[in-house]
């Protein structure tokens, strides 16, 4: 029995702890998905680090598994990784592939870095000046239009580097914003006695952020800067009579601390017009707004969908899958307004 097969780019997304499959197809619709979370192990030395043989085995299974269903057929295979996973994966790669019997010339494979993929829809896509605010476990500010090296303040400030993306000098910064977050929602769950993720149903008001804004006794939280601990024991919970008010707070100082990696990647002659938020606090009503409202000279964009770093992968590896050029992009960017 013959099959018509759909031909795709196969793109693995390995985040910290969820792990993505997805196929594109030729007008880079994903067709299939699959995720599953693979945590992390310890290494010799007591440290956290990638389960590699668990994410390989998940690998070779997803990949063997769309080869014998025959409906697609993977013209290539692009994965996108963090710094420690994407070298352990970069030289297995090849027998990875072997191992799960998929016919595909090396040279349609890599291993990209997932900090920096996710900026290649936004650079095919504009022609208008940006940062890109790539957000989950870290928040990385991401800079393609600041061609200068970086400074000696901003080498000692950490966690700033430079990167080439598509042959595009991008300056970034780094701050560990998803586990500073969920480490201090817990100590408001636990402080208020709610359960499941109602932070997730919050909406904030336009005067509430203005009263914040206008506040002069300065931070609730993180007074002194971000506790070894992540969550903010000292923080005096007394003063806030609902959830709501106490997560609204948390997040507009928390805001107020990634304000200082972003800072890191803007010059002083910054001539940037947008800001492109993507990951899962793009679609955190409370941070896209306070974002906004700090931002007020700039245009601030939430990507509704949860696969940018996937369709960068994706795209990268598009000309030679395809033998094409690149068709139209949905990126799903809604407005955010601190006044609506």
């Amino acid at each position: 029995m013959s099959y018509d097969h759909t031909d795709v780019i196969a793109v693995f997304d390995i985040g910290r702890t969820w792990k993505r499959f997805q196929l594109f197809d030729r007008s880079l619709n994903p067709v299939q998905t699959e995720e599953k979370i693979i945590g992390e192990v310890v290494d010799s030395e007591g440290h956290p680090c990638d389960d590699l043989p668990a994410i390989e085995k998940w690998i070779k299974s997803c990949l063997s598994e769309v080869i014998s269903d025959s409906i697609y057929r993977i013209t290539a295979v692009s994965m996108a990784a963090g710094d420690g996973c994407q070298s352990g994966l970069e030289s297995d790669l090849e027998e990875i592939l072997k191992s799960a019997h998929v016919s595909i010339k090396p040279r349609k494979c890599h291993v990209i870095n997932s900090s920096t993929v996710s900026l290649i829809p936004y650079l095919k896509d504009t022609d208008k000046t940006f940062i890109l605010v790539s957000t989950g476990t870290w928040c990385i500010f991401m800079n393609p239009f600041d061609r200068e090296p970086l400074t000696d303040a901003q080498y000692e400030a950490g966690n700033a580097e430079i990167m080439t993306v598509a042959g595009q000098q991008v300056k970034s910064s780094r701050f560990l914003l998803g586990e500073i977050h969920d480490r201090n929602v817990t100590m408001l769950d636990d402080h208020f006695g709610v359960t499941g993720e109602l932070y997730k149903t919050i909406k904030i008001k336009r005067k509430k952020i203005g009263k914040m804004q206008a506040n002069k006794r300065g931070r609730a939280f993180f007074r002194h800067g971000i506790p070894e601990g992540m969550a903010d024991r000292e923080a005096d919970l007394s003063h806030f009579l609902t959830y709501a008010d106490a997560y609204h707070q948390m997040m507009y100082d928390l805001v107020d601390e990634c304000m200082g990696a972003y800072r890191l990647i803007i010059p002083e002659d910054d001539t940037t017009e947008i800001i492109y938020v993507t990951g899962g606090f793009a679609r955190n009503d409370t941070f896209m707004r306070i974002l906004a409202a700090r931002l007020p000279d700039k245009r601030v964009y939430a990507s509704t969908i949860d696969y940018a770093t996937a369709l960068g992968a994706a795209m990268e590896l598009y000309g030679e899958a395809f033998d094409a050029e690149l068709p139209p992009v949905y990126l799903g960017l809604k407005a955010i307004s601190p006044t609506d």
